[in-house]
């Protein structure tokens, strides 16, 4: 049977996949109307409550990406990434091994991919209103790390994983030339999990913390920047104020137009 959170998670992929769906474009027109690739960056970091813990803290993530983003007929753009990652879990405690631990801060490094659509929705004047969805998956190496000062040897090994899937309006200006800004509004939705195992001479246990189906809502600017007819920059800041402390997000890419 799936748990709430299950379902929760599945309606979400549902309306990010909606976004993706063509609107009625004529058969006669070409789909795929321009093909661009490069490189982005991003970072975000977002407050969290672990289940056990009494207080919020910390994922911090870093992710290098090669992508490429597809103008589909309609105006439709869809933008496919993969690439590394870097996961800082500091704060995570686990409580239920031979030893108890606390993540400090420690990078952990992985693999993360990623979709996102953006479609216009109405023009008004200067102004476009549209709509923006994002899926990023992100899954951790293994890393150990000694267990010292013990009369025998010992050693923990840890694995991490998060996803995010997030949707939203956006409403961009249009009459600023080569530059595009606008502002976003995204509700998101975060999973998180963390195994980790533990052996201590002839102890062992293993513990695995999960957040399931987190709820934030993010405001962000960002703009797109035509610097040549084949080279556009795209950067984005924002930020999602929550109780344990506001979480931010940073984007920005290069792409070349083919």
């Amino acid at each position: 049977m799936r748990d709430r959170s299950g379902r929760t998670r599945g309606a979400c992929i549902l309306v990010v996949l909606a976004l993706l769906a063509p609107r009625g474009a004529s058969a006669a027109e070409p789909n795929i109307k321009s093909i661009a690739a490069g490189l982005s960056y991003e970072h975000f970091s977002r407050s969290v409550v672990w289940p056990g813990d009494g207080a919020a803290s910390k994922i911090l993530a870093h992710r290098v990406s090669a992508r490429v983003d597809i103008g589909l007929a309609g105006g439709l753009v869809v933008r496919l990434d993969a690439g590394l990652s870097l996961n800082d879990f500091s704060g995570l405690t686990f409580d239920a091994l031979p030893v108890s631990l606390e993540l400090d801060g420690d990078p952990i490094r992985g693999f993360a991919l990623g979709a996102e659509v953006t479609a216009p929705l109405k023009r008004l004047g200067a102004f476009e209103i549209g709509a923006a969805g994002r899926f990023v998956y992100s899954f951790g190496m293994s890393k150990s790390w000694p267990l010292e000062g013990f009369a025998v040897e010992g050693e923990a090994t840890g694995q991490p994983s998060w996803m995010e899937i997030s949707a939203g309006p956006r409403v961009a200006y249009l009459s600023t030339g080569r530059i595009v800004p606008y502002v976003e509004v995204s509700a998101r939705m975060f999973w998180a999990g963390f195994r980790m195992s533990e052996t201590l001479g002839d102890l062992g246990g293993e513990e695995t913390k999960n957040v399931r189906g987190d709820f934030a809502v993010s405001v962000a600017l960002g703009a797109d920047i035509r610097v040549t007819d084949r080279i556009s920059v795209k950067a984005k800041a924002g930020i999602m104020p929550a109780a344990g402390g506001a979480g931010a997000m940073v984007s920005i890419g290069a792409l070349y137009g083919f």
